[in-house]
């Protein structure tokens, strides 16, 4: 099979690849750009077919300009682990949902190695679940963090604000404005008091499913009741986010830790990185460019290279910090260069 692909492409070598697709030129050319109306970067179909974890069909399409249904926009912005911008090293561009376009995917690769290390290492999120809260988080920007009962104002906002910011502080202790308005306490219920715990009658069809009396603290979502001992539980956030979360979380953890919540153990004490950061890297790329996948040689040349990397940057700060402290130290030295007071004016 791959002896095929290999003689179909080489058949085109020469001339267009399709009646529709890009000549081969423009597909080895020099030059990266980005294409912000194809929201791709122009190099991405050979590097897709050099770092792809794929089937040979699947690159000779790809190489052909018969982009599979599989082809995901991170594909296309070499950008396998969909790193969004802050001013990474090989950014050229990006896409109007901040999805950062490479200039190779070895550059992405690299970053999202980078980006792994900065999370466990200085961050301190060493399971699946705290990684990818922040790295997918919920579409209404708060990660699925846990917290325990009671923390919750009625509106629904963490009673501190979610996120701490001050606008969100103001926001959960006056209460939320709607079109000028502001959001009133509710009245008291005109339903007598003898009415609450009292069961409505059953239809036929639901017999035996409304026989438990109803409390109020039943019919009360857990947000709004008090601290319990039961122990943290995780707030109900942006709704199916949550189980979108978890079983990313699940699926980037599977041959790494025992559960979500489980040290990945992605970097020794001395922060060197184990064999269970590639791991993750290649559970988590098929999971954002799923059905395909990065491939296991590129993601191995990225940790690498992201190493050397941590350790340039180590080297030169402590550089410049003895560098520094030489001139603090020749400063404090003076008066002058025989180490006597300066009798000059």
């Amino acid at each position: 099979m791959q002896i095929e692909v290999i003689g179909l492409v080489l058949s085109f070598a020469l001339g267009q690849i399709g009646a529709d697709g890009p000549s081969l030129g423009a597909i080895v050319a020099p030059g990266v750009t980005f294409r912000p109306r194809e929201r791709e970067v122009s190099n991405w179909r050979r590097e897709a077919a050099t770092h792809l974890d794929a089937s040979p069909g699947t690159v000779a399409n790809v190489l052909l300009g018969r982009d599979p249904a599989a082809v995901t926009r991170c594909v296309r912005l070499n950008n396998y682990w969909c790193v969004k911008r802050a001013g990474w090293s090989g950014e050229i561009a990006a896409d109007r949902d901040g999805h950062v376009a490479f200039a190779s995917a070895a550059e992405g690769a690299t970053v999202a190695a980078l980006l792994l290390r900065r999370y466990y290492v200085d961050y301190g999120r060493h399971s699946a679940m705290a990684i990818v809260s922040h790295w997918a988080p919920a579409a209404c920007g708060a990660p699925a963090i846990a917290v325990r009962r009671g923390t919750l104002a009625a509106d629904g906002l963490a009673a501190t604000g979610i996120g701490h910011t001050l606008r969100a502080r103001w926001l959960a202790g006056h209460g939320r404005r709607v079109a000028g308005r502001s959001f009133t306490r509710a009245r008291r219920s005109v339903v007598p008091d003898r009415l609450i715990g009292r069961t409505m009658p059953e239809p036929d069809i639901a017999v035996g499913l409304g026989e438990a009396p109803l409390t109020l603290s039943a019919s009360l979502p857990p947000s709004l009741l008090g601290p319990s001992a039961a122990g943290p539980v995780r707030a109900p956030i942006c709704g199916g986010d949550v189980t979108r979360i978890a079983n990313y979380a699940g699926r980037a953890s599977a041959g790494v830790a025992a559960s979500v919540d489980a040290d990945l153990k992605l970097f020794d004490p001395e922060g060197r990185p184990t064999p269970h950061l590639a791991r993750l890297m290649h559970n988590m790329s098929a999971v954002e460019i799923g059905p395909l996948g990065a491939d296991e040689l590129l993601i191995a040349r990225a940790v690498a290279h992201a190493t050397d990397v941590v350790a340039a940057r180590t080297s030169a700060r402590s550089t410049t910090s003895a560098a520094a402290s030489g001139l603090g130290e020749a400063s404090a030295r003076r008066p002058d260069e025989a180490g006597h007071p300066d009798s000059r004016p």
